[in-house]
């Protein structure tokens, strides 16, 4: 059974090689327009069931996960 849970992706630093490139010339142009820090984006994450009430519950407990962001095609499917 589906478990879908609607997120918001707030975009929160710029990094390079796990490093932050904020205070950076990069970090700069990165960070103008919609992708500044606090940004947020709406989306979905599909999830069965116990993996949907795993993450509600973690969330109404006050702890947020972290997530890298990979384009699509650069991901290997189960």
């Amino acid at each position: 059974m589906r478990g879908d849970v609607n997120i918001y992706l707030v975009v929160d630093d710029w990094r390079r090689h796990g490093k932050s490139v904020y205070s950076t010339e990069a970090g700069v142009q990165l960070s103008m327009g919609d992708f500044h820090s606090g940004t947020t984006f709406p989306g979905t994450i599909e999830l069965d069931e116990e993996d949907a009430a795993e993450l509600r519950r973690a969330l109404r407990d006050g702890f947020q996960p972290v997530f890298w962001i990979l384009e699509a095609k650069h991901v290997v499917t189960k």
